[in-house]
């Protein structure tokens, strides 16, 4: 059988002929659905470039794994003058799979949902993220940015009601506002062996170094993973509060992992806050070790989002044994504790909550070592069983209808 799955995810294709995407999008990532479907078809927006350096991009396509692309995109407004030819190429190709799944919230998913519900053809959703959070003040420089909120959480809602069944990134905190129509489930997107969490002697380590560090006058070490294609992740916010740490005295730096249109307005950011040499933009690197890498060299992790299912990478600092701030918004609150969530949008508080905790010593040891207890809850042998429950629940709907 078939699978049609629907991504919000750019992807481009490059000098070589090859499809790449940044992050997390990856063959390795999407052949997790081949545990139960024969093969794999992404619908997705592709960019026709002329790149050539391809060494921090992912394949996608590989063994039965295929991309069907659509006109690639940028922002509502590009999406309104795309919409006829997107809605056409879908149309065209909804005969080339058996089922299909629902990467959602996303204008992609949207798109094919439609004409799933208007020729009755179950499908499955994986629900990863909030629009109403996504699309809060702040979030996306665009007049439509009110509009779009309600739509996209209307959306979601009808998506989530309709679906044959449903997975949740987050445990509970998605479900309260998108509750399931029938069948659900929840897992999150992450792929992390049982190798890949630290040993409990690695925290020893972090916390002789951070020792030395603060004894010497050496900079703490603040790491951030995301995209800057929006600023939904809130780096600005993060930047912002950096700076504010730094007027007050705070020996302190920023390692960002990441990239997206969005990096030279951060660049300049820092540049204006006259912080330009404490903040490193390091681009997207590989997934895996290269991540564990800097993530291990860091002393704290933080992720001031202004929305989030449940955040991918906190999870993996959490495995390397980093004490972690995130913001009171998605599945935070079922990773970290209240008193290391901020409002989101907040950069004085944030500011206050890194010194708060940077100052503390044993907090930040007690941190790591819950952090990396509860990394152990995630595992992708833990989390495999939950998500091939959910595809042969589809699967079982989709043959059904056959």
């Amino acid at each position: 059988m078939k699978v049609m799955v629907a991504l919000e995810a750019r992807l481009v294709r490059a000098a070589d002929g090859n499809i790449y995407g940044q992050g997390p999008i990856n063959y390795n990532f999407l052949r997790r659905y081949l545990s139960v479907f024969d093969e794999v078809v992404v619908l997705a927006r592709v960019k026709q470039t002329e790149l050539e350096n391809v060494e921090k991009l992912n394949p996608v396509e590989g063994h039965n794994v295929k991309v069907f692309e659509l006109s690639s995109y940028v922002g509502p407004w590009q999406f309104l003058r795309q919409y006829r030819r997107l809605n056409t190429t879908i149309k065209a190709i909804l005969h080339e799979a058996d089922a299909y799944i629902l990467r959602s919230p996303g204008a992609i998913s949207s798109l094919l949902y439609n004409y799933l519900r208007k020729n009755r053809i179950p499908y499955g959703i994986e629900i990863v993220g909030d629009p109403w959070d996504s699309l809060a003040p702040g979030s996306v420089k665009t007049i439509l940015r009110p509009v779009l909120r309600r739509k996209m959480k209307r959306d979601l809602e009808k998506q989530c009601k309709n679906a044959s069944a449903s997975a949740y990134v987050t445990e509970y905190s998605l479900q309260k506002r998108y509750p399931p129509g029938g069948w659900s489930t929840h897992y999150s997107s992450i792929d992390l062996s049982a190798e890949m969490i630290l040993d409990e002697s690695a925290i020893d380590d972090r916390m002789e170094r951070l020792r030395i560090k603060i004894k010497s006058d050496k900079p703490i070490c603040c790491c951030y993973i995301g995209t800057m294609n929006q600023l939904y992740k809130a780096p600005d916010i993060l930047i912002e509060a950096l700076g504010i740490c730094i007027k007050r005295g705070i020996k302190i730096e920023l390692v960002m992992i990441g990239d997206g249109e969005f990096r030279y307005q951060l660049q300049e950011q820092s540049q204006n806050l006259g912080i330009a040499d404490n903040v490193k933009f390091l681009g997207w690197l590989s997934p895996g070790k290269d991540v564990f890498e800097q993530l291990d060299e860091s002393d704290l992790y933080v992720l001031p989002s202004r929305q989030e299912g449940l955040p991918r990478t906190i999870i993996e600092a959490m495995a390397r044994g980093l004490p972690c701030i995130g913001s009171a918004v998605g599945g935070f609150g079922e990773l970290l504790a209240p008193d290391e969530l901020i409002p989101p949008g907040n950069s004085k508080l944030l500011a206050r909550k890194i010194e708060e905790i940077i100052g503390d010593s044993s907090r930040l040891e007690k941190m790591a070592r819950r952090n990396l207890k509860n990394a152990r809850k995630y595992t992708s042998d833990k989390l495999a069983e939950r998500r091939n429950s959910f595809f042969n629940r589809l699967k079982e709907a989709s043959q059904k209808e056959r």
